[in-house]
């Protein structure tokens, strides 16, 4: 398993995360910034009062994605004698990635899925050791490594 590889390749996908929020973000913010000349009745208000409030949201989530990002560029070179965040998983069936969630995708055949330290299956995970099976969803995993 190449760790180094494979977090690369998660943080492109996190990338790609990043620069969708920031293309709604700048969306938003242009929906927000109307010009009060140009206004011409209350549901003009609601709808640049509604676009603020998701550009708000959008701005959120985008801070939460760059920290996510530095989660990821941190765990490349740290090693882990325990599933915790940062670990790289691999398992008979997939890899799987415990500190942050990006959508699933392939790597070397195998289905990369990244796990936050808040979603449920990291409890059951935490306490996993190499050759221990796992179960994830409707599907037993055996733990070959983790790093």
């Amino acid at each position: 398993m190449d760790k180094s590889k494979i977090i690369s390749a998660i943080i492109d996908e996190q990338e790609k995360v990043i620069n969708n929020l920031k293309s709604s973000v700048e969306r938003y913010k242009t929906e927000s910034d109307l010009d009060e000349n140009q206004t011409l009745d209350p549901e003009d208000y609601a709808r640049q009062s509604e676009a603020k409030d998701m550009q708000l949201r959008y701005e959120k989530l985008l801070k939460i994605a760059k920290q996510n990002l530095q989660i990821l560029e941190k765990s490349t070179s740290e090693v882990h004698t325990e599933i915790e965040v940062g670990t790289l998983i691999e398992t008979d069936k997939n890899y799987i990635f415990v500190g942050v969630s990006v959508p699933v995708f392939k790597y070397a055949e195998k289905d990369v899925i990244s796990v936050s330290e808040d979603a449920p299956i990291f409890k059951t995970l935490k306490s996993k050791k190499i050759g221990d099976a796992v179960e994830f969803g409707k599907n037993t995993l055996k733990i070959i490594s983790f790093n």
